[in-house]
Order: structure tokens, then C-alpha cells, then sequence
């Protein structure tokens, strides 16, 4: 075997090699990532919420709910358009503002007893969850003012799932 053969080998493995560590480290950072986040009280990236530290895990639909603000949230806190202007940044602000009066409503309904006003609260705010839900993908790659736009009709939605 020829002398360029072996080093073209060489080469070969050790790209192969930074390959893969490459990727094993892609997938336990993300994966670090996911979970720290699932076990924070975190409502917002970086801001905790006022919920039970018990609905991170929870099955009611309270804490349901409140597991949907918390990803939805995440999703579009993780569009990296956003931070690069002013006025979108002041939006996702107002966003994140509802986004706290809704959780905060949930834990406000958590404390009512069950009943026909109880279930018409908690469909209030499934709506706006949803509403919320479809946001993350309207704002990827979508021009300035079409993005401040959805931005606003979340906010409006999420705020009507608190009354």
C-alpha cells in the first residue's frame, strides 16, 4: 500500500472520528437542554413562572395547559429573527406578558371548584393555547411586519383566554 493511500485512510478515520463526536455532543447538549428545561419553573425561557412546581410533571388539565404556555413559549423565544429588532423584541415582550396572565389564570382556576364555570375558564384558555401553538411557525422567515402582525393577534388571543 502506498504511502498517499494510508495517509488518505488516516485522514478519512479521523475526520470520521470528529464526526462523530460531533454529533454525540450535538445530541447530549440538546438533550441536556430538553431536560433542564422540562424540570425548570421556568414559564419563559429565563423567567419562572408562578405555577406549582408540581404541574412541570402534573396530568390535570390545569397543568397541562401550563406545560403547552411553557413549550409554545420556548418555541418562540427560540426564533433567532426575532432579537435582531426593536420592535419585534417589544411584541414578544407584550407576548410574554400574556403569556403570564394566562398561567396566572390557570393557577386562579386551579383553585375553583369544579363545574360548568370551571370548564367554560380552562376551554378559554385551551383556545388561546392554541392560539399560541400556531405562532412559533408564523414567525419563522415571515418579513418584519408580518411577524409584528402575529405577534399582536397572539398577544389578543392569549389575553382573551383570560377572562
Amino acid at each position: 500500500m502506498s504511502t498517499v493511500a494510508i495517509v488518505v485512510i488516516v485522514v478519512v478515520a479521523v475526520a470520521a472520528i470528529f464526526l462523530l463526536v460531533g454529533v454525540v455532543w450535538f445530541a447530549f447538549d440538546s438533550n441536556k437542554r430538553v431536560r433542564d428545561f422540562a424540570r425548570s419553573t421556568d414559564l419563559i425561557p429565563g423567567k419562572a413562572g408562578r405555577a406549582p412546581e408540581s404541574w412541570t410533571t402534573d396530568t390535570s388539565r390545569e397543568a397541562l395547559l401550563h406545560q403547552r404556555i411553557r413549550y409554545a413559549m420556548l418555541d418562540v423565544h427560540q426564533n433567532p429573527a426575532l432579537p435582531h429588532d426593536d420592535s419585534l423584541v417589544a411584541a414578544r415582550d407584550r407576548l410574554d406578558d400574556a403569556a403570564f396572565e394566562l398561567d396566572d389564570r390557570l393557577i386562579e382556576i386551579a383553585g375553583d371548584e369544579p363545574g360548568d364555570a370551571h370548564d367554560d375558564a380552562l376551554d378559554r384558555a385551551e383556545r388561546a393555547i392554541k392560539a399560541l401553538e400556531k405562532l412559533p411557525k408564523k414567525l419563522w422567515e415571515a418579513p418584519t411586519d408580518e411577524q409584528l402582525e402575529d405577534l399582536a393577534k397572539a398577544t389578543d388571543a392569549v389575553r382573551a383566554g383570560t377572562e
